[in-house]
């Protein structure tokens, strides 16, 4: 199958690699060329993302995953879009939006800044039966747990609890309370896999290990990464929330550890 890979970052460079290793076709949609994707064994399209630019590149294509990073709510009108232009495509009839959060069944507005920008397009596939569909969702990513120079995932800052370069770990809550957490790589190839079976839930989940902050750091300290540890409450996290803007980092830090503790992190398996 030919697949189409929306946007040119960090998550994209392991789907390029695990769609090729499962015999696909590869296609990257971006603004412009980056120079990782300058390479002989896939395509690369430009578009402006509106609904023509992006139909004209999915013509040849059998489907779109998204790996698209956007916290505004530019992220609706892209996907939207992208919807749009697989239901005038004659072939793109599979799409995988970025979701790549957690329990969304249960806790599809956490974390809050999610909900925003997700749900209106989340609404929309649900709203139509052209295109067939899935919400993607891994919890968070174990690749953070290593060092920058041994994964193509970047830093976010304050955005994750564990900070190498300051050398501290920054646990929402006890630090007891479970988390789902999968690999980049991990979660590329179960796409990859995935995208060329002709029978999608509406969400699909995919979980490397469900453990605590607590165990991740004794983990990191066993192979030499001795963190010093910082605890931070529940109630002081809703306090920044509450007292900053919507789209404020502090904010939007304080909600992806909330996302910790309030049981939108941890990923439902089948028996």
């Amino acid at each position: 199958m030919r697949i189409a890979i929306a946007g040119a970052g960090d998550l994209a460079k392991y789907l390029v690699e695990e769609l090729l290793a499962a015999s696909h076709e590869v296609v990257v949609l971006s603004r412009s060329l980056k120079p990782w994707f300058e390479r002989p064994d896939i395509s690369f399209r430009p578009t402006d993302y509106s609904v023509p630019s992006l139909a004209a590149a999915l013509e040849d294509c059998d489907g779109l995953v998204s790996a698209l990073l956007d916290y505004t709510l530019g992220s609706v009108t892209s996907h939207l879009a992208l919807l749009e232009a697989c239901q005038k495509s004659p072939k793109c009839k599979r799409f995988m939006p970025s979701e790549y959060g957690g329990n969304v069944d249960l806790y599809p507005e956490s974390p809050e800044f999610y909900y925003a920008n997700h749900e209106p397009v989340r609404e929309a596939l649900r709203a139509q039966k052209d295109v067939m569909w899935t919400l993607f969702n891994m919890g968070w990513l174990a690749d953070y747990f290593v060092s920058p120079g041994s994964r193509y995932i970047k830093d976010i800052g304050d955005f994750h609890p564990v900070d190498f370069e300051a050398g501290v770990i920054t646990i929402p809550g006890t630090g007891e309370e479970l988390i789902s957490f999968t690999a980049a790589r991990d979660t590329a190839a179960a796409i990859a896999r995935l995208i060329d079976q002709d029978d999608w839930e509406a969400t699909t989940f995919v979980c490397g290990e469900t453990t605590t902050w607590n165990r991740v750091a004794k983990l990191l300290a066993d192979h030499g990464r001795d963190m010093e540890v910082r605890y931070v409450s529940l109630e002081s996290l809703r306090d920044t929330i509450k007292q900053g803007q919507l789209g404020d980092d502090d904010v939007t830090a304080a909600q992806y550890a909330e996302f910790s503790l309030t049981g939108g992190a941890i990923l439902p398996r089948k028996n």
